[in-house]
């Protein structure tokens, strides 16, 4: 069987390796653009601080690993189109046949109509070549004062790098708030709040209208001008859509995949930031742009190909990042999202201590969770707090895809050490203030 993979990022590689352990004979291609596999853009904004000391340091195998392996890499390669009549994957280096095609074509930086953009000084943080120019930029120019477009998960992180390596950050925000796909109002500005400690400031409800010189040296924010001499683009990814509509798949923000994970063409699969999957909390088809979910997507799509009953389950979008020490985890979906959606819901909302408060050390969390009012099931949750929001956060997330309800959640079984937590967790007392307000 000849299995062709378009895309080397984090869903294509880890779809090659899975694929080899289930087939050991079949011919497996993997098809890219970038020079190597897969890398962790997740870890990009470290490598700007410093953090991780090289762009190189964030590839999590050679080649020659893959090689190894026998799976055929052809890097540095684009795929123009995809005959589906003859099971083709026509390239700018020739034609590759397929039994099986997989889409792993990813995701993209989102540019918007801005008046400069396109000038010196101004940079995405999606790739390996980004951080190298910004890094090479910083190096050269020295910059003091940046200007960061966009408060969502990259931005933050991008503006937290710059921080830490000594510029004046501004973070500039067309919504009302921080992180406004995955927190509150409420949740958002302890967030805000502690970005602010450490010199990072915000300007929400407005948007960037132009970028002033080349290289840069202002912004202008409203019929304001403002200093900046690097200015990062942060206002989110678009998936890659363009191969498989041009091929006649179905397509909308992503291209639209069954529980299998193939298109509308079943012997093609798409997976990962490009594929369009089913959210679990309102049904409706969504993208879920997670390197988690593209390793989740491999498996199953790897899985199915082998002839085992594999299926995607619906997703939550459960995520974490820690932005100056300040953790935030959240999954599922929001208060207020879910008020748009017409769903009613009733939440808890408890703030306390990692620790027993007769313990020194512990330190400030604050737990939200999200019940559905009709069954009485968790359909989201976001946590900030100064350490273990991970273990919480993911403790919910499981227990929301089984389908936890609010009763599961106030008694359910912890664990308890003074030096560790308290010996009723913030998870289970947040659920307590959620149960008292069903009626």
């Amino acid at each position: 069987m000849k299995i062709v993979v378009i895309g080397s990022g984090t869903a294509g590689s880890n779809f090659a390796l899975f694929m080899r352990k289930l087939d050991r004979k079949a011919e497996i291609t993997v098809i890219g653009k970038e020079p190597t596999m897969q890398y962790s853009p997740c870890a990009l904004p470290h490598v700007i601080s410093g953090t991780i000391e090289k762009p190189e340091d964030v590839i999590v195998f050679p080649n020659e690993f893959y090689e190894k392996q026998k799976i055929t890499l052809m890097l540095n390669t684009e795929a123009k189109a995809i005959d589906r009549e003859r099971k083709v994957v026509i390239t700018d280096k020739g034609e590759v046949p397929y039994d099986k095609l997989v889409l792993a074509v990813g995701s993209r930086a989102f540019i918007p109509p801005i008046k400069g953009v396109e000038n010196e000084g101004v940079f995405t943080l999606k790739s390996l070549n980004d951080v190298r120019r910004i890094k090479a930029y910083i190096a050269e120019r020295k910059p003091k004062k940046a200007v960061v477009i966009g408060a969502g998960l990259i931005g933050l992180e991008g503006a937290e790098a710059f921080a830490k390596l000594g510029m004046e950050v501004l973070v500039v925000e067309l919504m009302e708030r921080l992180m406004p796909t995955m927190l509150d109002r409420d949740t958002a500005k302890l967030v805000q709040e502690e970005m602010e400690k450490h010199g990072v400031s915000f300007r929400f409800g407005v948007g960037v209208s132009e970028i002033i010189g080349s290289p840069v040296r202002a912004v202008k924010i409203g019929d304001e001008e403002v200093e900046a001499d690097l200015v990062l683009v942060a206002t989110g990814v678009r998936a890659n859509v363009d191969l498989a509509k041009n091929a006649g798949l179905e397509v909308n923000r992503g291209i639209v995949v069954n529980e299998h994970l193939q298109t509308s063409d079943p012997d093609i699969y798409a997976i990962g930031d490009c594929a369009e999957v089913i959210d679990a909390v309102t049904g409706e088809r969504t993208l879920s742009q997670l390197g988690t979910t593209a390793v989740r997507m491999a498996k199953v799509a790897a899985e199915h190909i082998a002839g085992k009953d594999a299926s995607f389950r619906p997703v939550f979008n459960t995520a974490i990042t820690e932005l100056f020490g300040l953790e935030i985890g959240t999954f599922g979906i929001t208060e207020e999202r879910a008020k748009r959606a017409g769903i009613e819901i009733v939440v808890g909302k408890f703030k306390g201590s990692t620790k027993p408060e007769y313990y020194p050390g512990g330190k400030p969390i604050t737990v939200k969770v999200i019940f559905r009012k009709s069954d009485r099931k968790l359909v989201g949750a976001q946590i900030v707090g100064g350490e273990r929001v991970w273990g919480r956060v993911m403790t919910l997330s499981a227990l929301a895809q089984k389908g936890a309800t609010v009763e599961d959640v106030v008694y359910l079984e912890t664990a308890y050490a003074p030096p560790v937590s308290p010996t009723i967790d913030p998870i289970s007392v947040a659920a307590e203030m959620a149960l008292r307000r069903f009626r």
